[in-house]
């Protein structure tokens, strides 16, 4: 069985700003999905800990702000995290960005392991 992403990412290149509980970061996300993105930064961030973020989408208004997010993964300088708490403007906005920029969504993501079964 192949488990893939239930929401479409989209390439994305705008910068971020975020903070943890004693630290606070920018780096470059690098896609976006309604639920989650990705991030380069050379600030180093833990897998299971929790940030706020601004985002600089390139729609001329004010950041998108994530009051919540969660790190799920990390290699390197990227990390992924989930949106757990976005003001409802804030979610509009992104679903509208991610809805504008689907041609160019990145294909579903099978593991190498997922892949290697099939």
């Amino acid at each position: 069985m192949t488990k893939l992403r239930y929401c479409e990412r989209v390439h994305t290149d705008f910068p971020v700003v975020f903070a943890g509980e004693a630290y606070v970061g920018e780096g470059t996300v690098l896609n976006v999905s309604v639920p989650g993105c990705a991030v380069r930064s050379r600030k180093r961030v833990q897998p299971g800990s929790y940030l706020e973020m601004r985002m600089l989408v390139p729609d001329t208004t004010p950041p998108l702000r994530v009051g919540l997010a969660k790190v799920r993964w990390c290699e390197g300088r990227r990390f992924g995290v989930e949106f757990i708490q976005m003001p409802g403007e804030d979610q509009v906005r992104l679903g509208r960005l991610v809805k504008s920029e689907m041609p160019f969504a990145l294909p579903p993501r099978v593991s190498a392991w997922q892949g290697a079964r099939s």
